[in-house]
């Protein structure tokens, strides 16, 4: 039964569950808050543990080592499992997707059969009565939302078993969410247009060399692309290159041996690209302060090997 507006019944009453189901969830998460806040965090013990607590340094054997550190804290155990269970996640992406589909195909094969497809009157309410079970298993099979999804069981579990107090100064001052923030802001910004039309240009007038030519094109992003993350980051270096590759190269439909081998290669020329100054590669940045580098030093005992490599690897992979 359809009413004026072509809103089923039916629809309508789904919104209406969903509204005041996201209304309990939304309850029961202040009052879990509540009760969290109100719990006496006196005798809660302190997370994560100091290594030192553990008193295994006499230990050699690394399952000596493990044994003891879950027997004294039995919450490493069950967030290792959960690690190990989002990378089996991760491998099993394709196969949430595969599913996706398939219910997918299902149901608008089942909305067909009912009358409800493109050109016939009930065709609102076939756009509004999505699967909810396959963009379930869309999400499931997203490889960026895996340990996003992980982190859902362990805040539970942490919770649970170590206390909300402890868990909240944990996420509030034992992490540090600088680097995602950053790589996130800088891949955003770096994929505007004007920034794309600027790298671009000043990649076109290299490829004019080459005049300009589909080959011309490869050797200027696949090189160029990376050394620019010495400058601009390497997030941002893989994202302008990326976009680029699919603009000026992938758009061709190349081979999939050159098209896979085309970005493994973009992700070694990038992670070698980012060597040239201090500031700009993520494994250097770790280090740089404590082993005192700078970019006259990056320049000098990495930069022009890092340049022969990207060159050489470009060359030998062409030919």
């Amino acid at each position: 039964m359809n009413d004026r507006r072509g809103f089923s019944v039916r629809g309508l009453r789904r919104l209406r569950f969903t509204r005041w189901a996201t209304l309990a969830v939304l309850i029961g998460l202040v009052q879990l808050a509540a009760l969290g806040a109100a719990a006496p965090t006196a005798a809660e013990p302190s997370f994560p543990p100091s290594l030192d607590s553990y008193n295994d340094r006499h230990l050699t054997s690394v399952v000596d080592v493990l044994r003891n550190r879950v027997e004294k804290a039995p919450f490493n155990l069950v967030a290792t499992l959960l690690f190990f269970g989002a990378i089996i996640h991760t491998f099993f992406t394709h196969r949430f997707r595969h599913i996706a589909h398939k219910i997918e195909d299902e149901h608008r094969a089942r909305l067909a059969r009912e009358g409800r497809t493109a050109g016939t009157r009930n065709y609102v309410d076939a756009r509004d009565e999505a699967s909810i079970t396959a963009r379930l298993f869309h999400f499931l099979g997203e490889v960026e939302a895996v340990f996003g999804i992980w982190i859902v069981p362990l805040l539970i579990v942490m919770v649970t078993q170590v206390g909300f107090e402890p868990t909240r100064n944990y996420i509030n001052h034992h992490l540090s969410y600088n680097e995602p923030l950053f790589v996130v802001v800088i891949m955003a910004i770096s994929s505007t247009r004007p920034i794309l039309r600027l790298a671009e240009s000043c990649l076109r007038v290299v490829a004019s060399v080459g005049r300009g030519t589909p080959v011309a094109w490869w050797f200027s992003i696949l090189t160029l692309g990376p050394l620019l993350g010495s400058l601009i980051t390497e997030p941002a270096a893989m994202t302008i290159s990326a976009l680029l590759l699919a603009r000026q190269f992938f758009e061709r439909r190349p081979s999939s041996r050159l098209a896979y081998g085309t970005i493994g290669l973009l992700f070694v020329n990038v992670s070698v690209g980012g060597t040239l100054t201090h500031f700009a590669a993520p494994p250097v940045l770790m280090v740089a302060g404590r082993w005192g580098w700078d970019t006259p030093f990056m320049l000098r005992h990495f930069g022009l090997e890092a340049v022969l490599g990207i060159c050489l690897s470009n060359a030998l992979y062409y030919f």
